[in-house]
């Protein structure tokens, strides 16, 4: 019984994570995307609206997911498993070519170093995305590892929706560090911190992927300006411009 009940109070954790993604993703982009949406003053390719639309279906997606688990309906979950799987390569496709088109913009001012070292930045997150959404997937019958791969995937995918919060707060020096990276990052600490509480243990997969991911993120946010990182930009990811 004992066990029966931290296993509710695990889902429980993931469906407030769901919920709480969906209302991070929807007053981020409140005022870049559904505002001027709803007005009629946003215009973009249609990328950009295929984008949004399997970006937030993934959200959604992950927060129905962790339902169907609390809810013990293992089954509906399984099967809806493989539409996730679908989506998951719509949402990285979507991303690169979103990202290539905005470097392309940057590129066209004149500065393809830029260019360069920002779409090298989408092909991080991309790789880091589906590297954790593809080993949730080859591990799904380890539920508890499964579960924690698949919450950091979606950790992973609300860093946008985070660095938009910035359009409701005054400047502040190095936004992309608060925003996208303390802020966001902040939600695995929290999920590690629930295990340790909870199990007395931090489990390995927020303890070391985990901490992989931030550092992925600390490299995008302060290597981003040197000399290594340009290269490797140059050599990756300018031929795509």
């Amino acid at each position: 019984m004992h066990r029966n009940m931290e296993r509710a109070q695990r889902s429980r954790l993931f469906v407030w994570m769901g919920m709480g993604g969906i209302l991070v993703a929807l007053v981020g982009f409140t005022k870049t995307f559904f505002m001027p949406l709803l007005s009629g003053t946003f215009s973009a390719p249609l990328l950009i609206y295929m984008h949004g639309a399997f970006l937030f279906s993934w959200v959604v997606f992950f927060a129905t997911q962790t339902i169907w688990v609390h809810r013990k309906d293992v089954r509906l979950h399984r099967t809806l498993g493989w539409v996730g799987a679908g989506l998951v390569i719509a949402v990285v496709v979507s991303t690169l070519g979103v990202g290539r088109l905005a470097s392309e913009r940057t590129a066209a001012t004149g500065d393809i170093d830029m260019a360069s070292r920002e779409l090298l930045v989408i092909f991080m997150e991309m790789t880091v995305f589906s590297v954790l959404v593809a080993s949730a997937f080859f591990l799904r019958r380890r539920a508890d590892v499964h579960r924690r791969l698949m919450l950091l995937a979606f950790i992973a995918s609300l860093g946008p929706a985070w660095f938009r919060f910035r359009h409701y707060f005054p400047p502040i020096d190095n936004p992309v560090f608060f925003y996208s990276l303390l802020l966001a990052d902040s939600l695995i600490v929290i999920a590690a911190a629930v295990d340790f509480v909870r199990e007395r243990r931090v489990h390995w997969v927020y303890a070391f992927v985990g901490s992989g991911m931030v550092g992925v993120h600390l490299v995008e946010v302060f290597a981003f300006d040197t000399t290594w990182f340009r290269l490797a930009a140059n050599a990756i990811a300018r031929p795509f411009l």
